[in-house]
């Protein structure tokens, strides 16, 4: 009889394990699946797109090399160094046939604007940015590459990398006139002495003070910067390789 008991229990226990084995290849094949779904509809912040006028040029032709810059569901608030200009093929990689790198005799550069400005009331150093609306393309160019590199007969390879970084805020562009307005509206605000309705009176005087100057400066205006603690994160993207071919 005992001898019996000991046979269901190891038979239980074996049905037992089978049971949780599947239950675990259940789950996990759920998780593979959950995870592959996500890395699936992972948004896509941004796009590049490399290309030329033309595949084949002569060897004193001038080179025009354009960027297509396509945003993905999200509007981007980025460094204008990094996508107004030159400043996006800072990162251009130019192989020769045998897959050596070409160096430039000139880097691509871009001067990176940056301006103190007053931001939640303090001030805060900023950099220059630009405004990247959602689903919408951007194209900006280099001129001519033989202007930064000594480009021979052969045929050559093209890519752009590009470090994308991304900003929750920005700030229109002050004069040194709003940002002393700016200042003298917190301090008004700030103190202890002056009346709630005194200070409603002043700082409603100045506010349109600084309407009156931005009326004036349209072109300035035009300009955004992004507080550099605003930095959310960067991804790094990588446009297509294209041909390039001088006879």
């Amino acid at each position: 009889m005992t001898h019996r008991f000991l046979t269901l229990v190891v038979i239980l226990s074996f049905c037992q394990i089978g049971c949780l084995t599947k239950k675990t290849e259940k789950i996990l094949e759920t998780t593979k699946a959950n995870t592959s779904q996500f890395e699936e509809t992972k948004p896509t912040v941004a796009e590049l797109s490399l290309s030329l006028a033309q595949s084949n040029y002569q060897p004193t032709e001038p080179i025009q090399l354009n960027l297509n810059i396509e945003t993905g569901k999200f509007d981007l608030l980025a460094p204008y160094v990094t996508t107004g200009g030159t400043g996006a093929f800072t990162k251009l990689v130019i192989k020769n046939e045998r897959g050596e790198i070409v160096k430039p005799k000139y880097p691509i550069t871009m001067a990176n604007e940056s301006k103190t400005l007053i931001w939640k009331g303090k001030e805060a150093r900023c950099i220059r940015g630009i405004k990247l609306e959602a689903q919408t393309e951007r194209q900006v160019s280099v001129e001519n590459l033989r202007t930064y590199y000594d480009l021979t007969s052969g045929i050559y390879t093209l890519q752009v990398l590009m470090n994308l970084k991304i900003y929750r805020d920005f700030l229109e562009d002050q004069s040194p006139q709003i940002v002393e307005i700016k200042r003298e509206i917190a301090e008004i605000q700030g103190s202890k002495k002056l009346p709630a309705d005194a200070k409603q009176e002043v700082t409603t005087r100045l506010i349109e003070e600084i309407e009156y100057i931005q009326s004036q400066e349209t072109e300035r205006s035009n300009r955004i910067y992004l507080p550099l603690d605003s930095y959310r994160g960067s991804t790094n993207l990588e446009s297509n390789s294209i041909s390039l071919n001088i006879e």
